[in-house]
């Protein structure tokens, strides 16, 4: 992941610096480095520290900014989302090819991926809705990951269980939910059923006990 940043960051340099028209001995002397230091940022070497990037990114007109977002998290059969995984390929349709705990590239997992016909519907488990930016921010870049790593459409969809602490979490962000989980219960649940194309994310209430 670190060289990943670290080669994302570099080419960032590259494109900024050739736009400006410098050379690296001339970023480099404005962001106060050797012009081998210069070159180790361009070419993603992670071992750069964090102070030297953001001197040579900020020479050619670059600000990096970086955010954490929760990824490591227990294991389904640990918390108990298994069961909610189970009822979700349980009624998925045999047009989906459901993959539990999908394994990413990065090491993170998406809890159940359903591989359909015309594109992919990226299942993240919530079982108790704490933050759900934070939480949703966490299950996009997750989506984000495995378009990339298919290069097909997909759609994100939260499996939240349908409790009343859960219910009045909701509310509190009903608004932002709905602008940012458009398809509801009923929409995601024909789509499961019937192997049809989800066209937008949503936000799914299960109650597995009960069925």
């Amino acid at each position: 992941m670190a060289r990943e940043l670290a080669l994302g960051i570099g080419r960032e340099v590259v494109l900024a610096r050739t736009n400006l028209g410098l050379s690296i001995t001339a970023s480099a002397h404005v962001a106060g480095v050797a012009p081998e230091t210069q070159q180790r940022v361009e070419a993603g070497d992670p071992a750069v520290g964090i102070t030297t990037a953001c001197r040579v990114a900020g020479a050619v007109g670059l600000k990096l900014w970086a955010r954490a977002f929760p990824v490591v998290t227990p294991s389904l059969r640990d918390t108990g989302q298994l069961l909610v995984a189970n009822y979700l390929t349980g009624l998925a349709h045999p047009a989906f090819r459901a993959d539990v705990e999908h394994r990413l590239s990065s090491g993170r997992s998406i809890d159940v991926a359903l591989f359909g016909t015309d594109g992919i519907i990226a299942t993240e488990i919530e079982r108790l809705l704490v933050d759900f930016q934070a939480q949703y921010r966490a299950a996009d870049a997750k989506r984000a990951e495995l378009a990339a790593a298919h290069q097909r459409p997909v759609r994100l969809v939260l499996a939240v269980e349908d409790t009343r602490r859960n219910r009045a979490a909701a509310a509190e962000h009903s608004a932002l939910m709905r602008s940012m989980l458009p398809a509801g219960s009923r929409e995601i649940l024909q789509v499961l059923r019937t192997g049809a194309t989800l066209d937008r994310d949503g936000m799914l209430w299960v109650r597995p006990r009960r069925s």
